[in-house]
């Protein structure tokens, strides 16, 4: 007695994507502009306002794409958004600290670079 073959199985729909790769990116670039460049003195202005500003885009534009998929990746966009303009904040207040350090330091008399050509340039900005 044989009995017939079994039929074949039925195709799956694979199921929708369901994160937001603009969330995603706002939210590593959020990350690494705050964790690590955004704390550098002098290459700060240059790494970490570039990718704050990039996260804060990114992070919008995820913000805007999850309404039309029904919320999926909002929470991403919406830390992405929080931290590129937190990497932002610490960038330009770094390069402000700096600045002043400096500034105190050209106005030292006992300073070691008082009087220097740092100094001057710094008085005719």
């Amino acid at each position: 007695m044989s009995y017939p073959p079994a039929p074949a199985p039925a195709p799956s729909e694979q199921p929708a994507k369901q994160g937001n790769g603009f969330g995603v990116t706002a939210l590593v670039l959020g990350l690494i502009g705050l964790i690590i460049f955004s704390w550098i003195p002098g290459i700060n202005l240059f790494t970490g306002l570039p990718l704050g500003i990039l996260a804060v885009i990114f992070g919008i534009v995820a913000l805007v794409k999850a309404k039309s998929r029904g919320g999926k990746g909002k929470g991403t966009g919406l830390w992405g958004v929080i931290l590129g303009v937190l990497t932002l904040i610490a960038s330009i207040a770094i390069y402000f600290v700096l600045l002043g350090i400096v500034e105190d330091q050209c106005n030292d008399s006992s300073s070691a670079i008082y009087g220097s050509q740092e100094c001057l340039d710094l008085e005719n900005m």
